[in-house]
């Protein structure tokens, strides 16, 4: 027998993975029902459409990453705390991957979908701002390069999500990696013995 009571968060838990594993196309309000083991009605006294429900997740998780980002340590040095958030990053990287799904929301669905996708875009300015704030302090202080276009490292701090995790490798090994490869490269340092393949 379907439930009749259902929790915002276990919605929002189960929306999430669908739309991982399904995608936007392939996202139904019956997948949820059947998961959550209540009736699409019950859905449906929440959301009127999967636009709103998914318009509705972003906004969250989105909300969820904010609060992050405005408890780290505004008192470290710029490198550092552009390292907590490249952390923070791939710590939510699940995240990240359902807010790609941005531009498949229908924006003009209803009233509520409007609203949230001009707060999420609201939200991702002020994100990418706040990145490319550090991003410039870095640059100020020599701790990068100062010719890169700050979009640039900011692009490739977001891409690293969609790098696939080796999973011989633990978790924060792994992101060390990362953040080192995009810091330094990965040509062979300055004064290292290289070895020339014969031709």
């Amino acid at each position: 027998m379907a439930r009749q009571k259902l929790h915002i968060d276990e919605l929002y838990e189960v929306t999430g993975k669908i739309l991982i594993e399904k995608g936007y196309a392939g996202f139904h309000f019956k997948l949820v029902s059947d998961q959550l083991n209540v009736s699409r009605s019950t859905i449906y006294e929440y959301f009127s459409n999967k636009d709103e429900l998914i318009a509705s997740l972003m906004v969250h998780l989105m909300d969820t990453i904010m609060a992050e980002y405005d408890g780290l340590d505004h008192g470290e040095a710029p490198l550092k705390r552009l390292r907590m958030i490249f952390d923070s990053f791939m710590k939510y990287a699940h995240i990240h991957q359902i807010l790609l799904f941005a531009p498949f929301v229908n924006r003009e669905a209803t009233a509520t979908v409007k609203k949230a996708m001009t707060t999420l875009r609201q939200q991702h300015h002020t994100l990418n701002r706040m990145l490319t704030d550090v991003i410039d302090t870095c640059k100020e202080v020599g701790s990068i390069r100062a010719d890169i276009p700050s979009s640039l490292v900011a692009g490739l701090l977001f891409q690293a999500i969609q790098i696939p995790k080796n999973r011989d490798i633990p978790e924060a090994e792994w992101n060390n990696l990362i953040f080192t490869v995009m810091l330094e490269g990965y040509g062979v340092p300055k004064g290292s013995a290289i070895l020339h393949h014969e031709q």
